[in-house]
């Protein structure tokens, strides 16, 4: 059942896959970094192995850091986890839980970022002047690890599936995203600081003790431990090991064995039967608002973030608390309006790049229905104003009060709305020309590049107006400076934002077969 779960999967993300020349060379490009990223991260774990010494730390310390997105990612990003052998759709067919793990773990451990990790992790074994037991320790141990990261990753995500349905789950995995998140960028921001407090400490020290009892950190210390002829501690760590893995493969078949037996679907039923008042179509902030398709839309998106999709809330949440910690660790020398305009251009771009990306195939409908599909993008892509302006403000509100700078707020304010304003612009430009499903698990496979080139695209663009902003402050001040960027970036996102609407209307199959490729 495994293999034929694993045909199945290949042949699925061989048709989502497609055969545009984008598809394929991500498709490649993918392997290669995986497969490439691999050999050269086994060569530094030989390297690390044979060096012995503080070498020793910085190996146990590598096996937990690749680990850690394993763990990371479902609570972060759910779509990251390839979604192509879907639990829900399996639950058709006469599988138990565990026919369904085995099978998905297959498919799970075929994919770049699985090769990667093995490739990492089994450097023990080209390591200089190690003889065959220990390298074949290495392989056993290397096998292991990839089992546990995928296991544990896959585990995390159907447990969290359950918890993600309900309101209060949607809020608590968006709090942790952002506090995990959060975490690992102030771990990256102190990364050089960290590498030399760790020169003189050793793997038997106290940091190197405790991260050899993790999981991921037996895993390096067995490898320590088989190059040293320690049999028994290689034994203790690689049951450390194992048995991670069987328990996330226990978890993960009991998750998906509660699905088979329909627990799951009893739930959901009686939330319903508990749903006694239903949410207005309209949120409260809209309700004065004349109706009409804008209206329509923004009450629609509004919904999607907040109410509907505990991914949206969680990719709304987290780029805010980067842009905080971006503000402080990179623009505290160019002053507050500096400061709120990285901030506000690390907030737009979570909730405006991708504006129908959350209607996914619903699109469709859109089209078919005749919608004014102009006016739609228009009150899309004005929705997160009503969000966006309030954090601007209070950023620039909190941030004047730490440096204790009020003549500084307004200009700030300015130059927060002006890369904002030019963000929502942009995001609408790249909805129509580069739009992706994130509505459901494992479809957006090769928009990763082409959205990072837009996120680039629109940082540069922002880059030149904060040049520019310094230019004309030092003749005009900075609060003239800010007026007259906001009306320009206002004119330019309109430009922006009437132009992608008649693209859209004037082609909306090309939208409609992103989104959705079964149309073609």
């Amino acid at each position: 059942m495994a293999l034929v779960l694993l045909r199945l999967r290949l042949a699925i993300a061989r048709r989502a896959r497609g055969h545009g020349n984008g598809a394929q060379l991500y498709f490649a490009t993918s392997w290669v970094l995986g497969g490439v990223g691999g050999l050269l991260a086994g060569m530094v774990t030989a390297v690390l192995v044979s060096g012995g010494g503080t070498g020793d730390l910085l190996l146990v310390v590598a096996f937990c850091g690749v680990f850690l997105p394993w763990v990371i990612g479902p609570i972060v990003e759910p779509t990251l986890a390839d979604g192509v052998v879907d639990p829900q759709r399996l639950e058709q067919f006469p599988l138990t839980g565990w026919q369904q793990v085995t099978g998905l773990l297959a498919g799970a451990l075929v994919a770049p970022t699985a090769t990667f990790t093995f490739l990492f992790a089994s450097g023990g074994v080209v390591a200089l002047e190690e003889p065959p037991a220990v390298r074949a320790a290495s392989l056993v141990v290397a096998l292991c690890y990839t089992v546990m990261c995928v296991a544990v990753s896959r585990s995390a995500q159907a447990l969290l599936a359950g918890a993600l349905r309900s309101r209060r789950g949607t809020d608590l995995a968006a709090f942790a995203a952002s506090l995990l998140v959060l975490g690992v960028y102030l771990f990256a921001q102190q990364a050089r600081a960290t590498t030399a407090a760790l020169g003189g400490q050793s793997a038997t020290g106290p940091l190197g003790t405790v991260l050899s009892w993790t999981p991921p950190g037996a895993a390096g210390r067995a490898v320590l431990a088989a190059r040293d002829g320690e049999w028994l501690e290689f034994t203790l760590r690689l049951g450390i090991v194992a048995l991670t893995a069987v328990l996330a493969l226990l978890a993960w078949a009991w998750v998906l064995g509660r699905r088979v037996n329909g627990t799951t679907l009893g739930q959901q039923r009686a939330r319903s039967r508990r749903a006694t008042s239903p949410l207005p179509l309209r949120p409260a902030v809209l309700r004065g608002l004349p109706a009409g398709p804008g209206v329509a839309a923004a009450s629609q998106q509004l919904r999607y973030f907040f109410l509907r999709s505990p991914r949206a809330i969680q990719t709304l949440v987290i780029p805010p608390v980067m842009g905080v910690v971006v503000a402080h660790s990179s623009f505290a020398g160019y002053g507050l309006a500096a400061q709120t305009a990285a901030f506000a251009a690390m907030s737009v771009v979570a909730g405006s790049f991708n504006l129908f990306g959350y209607d996914g195939p619903g699109f469709t409908y859109l089209v078919l229905g005749g919608a004014p599909l102009r006016r739609v993008l228009t009150g899309k892509a004005l929705a997160p104003l009503l969000y966006l302006l309030p954090l601007v403000a209070t950023f620039a509100l909190t941030e004047s009060a730490i440096r204790g700078a009020p003549e500084a707020i307004l200009p700030a304010i300015l130059a927060g709305f002006s890369v904002v304003a030019l963000g929502l612009g942009v995001g609408s430009a790249s909805s129509v020309l580069n739009p992706s499903d994130q509505s459901r698990v494992g479809l957006r496979r090769g928009s990763f590049l082409k959205v990072f080139a837009w996120f680039m695209g629109f940082f540069s663009v922002a880059g030149i107006g904060g040049g520019l902003w310094w230019v004309l402050s030092r003749f005009t001040g900075s609060l003239l400076t800010g007026v007259f960027l906001s009306l320009v970036a206002v004119v330019v996102a309109r430009a922006i934002l009437h132009w992608s609407g008649r693209r859209l209307e004037g082609d909306p199959y090309q939208v409609m077969l992103k989104l959705d490729p079964r149309t073609a």
